[in-house]
Parts: structure tokens; sequence; C-alpha cells
């Protein structure tokens, strides 16, 4: 076989499987919810999350230069009909590096039947970098602050 036919048939064969994996992965977390959704919490502020079809999702807050803190990222996976769970984990700044907590974030989500809106709670814990580990809730050695919100999927005008 030439070189030219096996980088053909390496190229064929990286997409087909792709591609079949990318379906996979679209029919078990995709439908409607995958996409960007304006948020309001309860205690007020707005954020927006990015939901991807491959399981993972960022955040971004208007709280964030006030309280001084990173976007977030992390991780989602249906949980129900049109029901979603997220882990999102961000940094805490103080005055010097290493960051003076990393994040959890765990909401539990409600997407309307077409996914223009959703509503649902969330925990947020506070760990210590070098005590306790943001992986393992358990680790956590404070008690969380729980909210709720609401929000409408960003759409483009038509």
């Amino acid at each position: 076989m030439t070189t030219r036919a096996k980088v053909f048939s390496s190229a064929f064969i990286l997409l087909f499987y792709g591609s079949v994996s990318f379906a996979e992965v679209e029919v078990v977390k995709g439908g409607c919810i995958p996409g960007t959704y304006l948020m309001q919490e309860g205690a007020g502020a707005q954020s927006l999350w990015t939901f991807s079809r491959e399981g993972t999702v960022q955040m971004a807050s208007s709280a964030q230069g006030p309280l001084n803190f990173s976007d977030g990222q992390g991780a989602w996976k249906p949980s129900g009909s049109r029901k979603a769970k997220v882990t999102i984990l961000d940094f805490t700044y103080g005055q010097n590096p290493p960051p003076d907590f990393v994040v959890r974030v765990d909401a539990e989500l409600v997407f309307s039947k077409k996914c223009s809106t959703v509503e649902g709670n969330f925990e947020l814990r506070f760990f210590d970098p070098q005590s306790e580990d943001p992986l393992d809730p358990e680790s956590d050695s404070g008690d969380p602050l729980s909210d709720t919100f609401t929000g409408r999927r960003v759409t483009t005008k038509k």
C-alpha cells in the first residue's frame, strides 16, 4: 500500500469512527440541551452557562469581578427527560497565588419542553487547595451554600 493510500485510509477511518462516536454522544447527551443559557440566580447574580454536546459545561458570572473568581468549567450529564446534573469548578483568588479556594458547584437542572428555559438549584462548596479535594465533596469541611436559578436559552435573530 502506498503512503498516499495509507494516509487516505487512516483519514477515512478517523472520520468514520469520529462521526460514529459523536453521533453516539449526541444521542445520549444531546437532544435540545446543548447551547448557552443566561441564568438569573436567586441571590441576584447573572451567569452564562454553555453546554456542549460532548458533556462539558463552561460558566461565566457577573459576580466574578467583585468576588475575584475565575470562569468555571466542568461536566454535565442527563439525569432524566429534559433533566441534567452539572459539576463546575472554578478558582477564588486572594492577594497571592495559589488560589485561596477551589470552588465546586453541583447543580440539578430541569429544561422546558423545547429547552427555551431552564430552572434548578445548586450547592456551592469551597475547598482548601492544600488539604481538600474538590473532586471528592466529602473532603469539604465547611457547609455548602445553596441557591436557585432560572435561565433562558440564548438564540440568534431569525
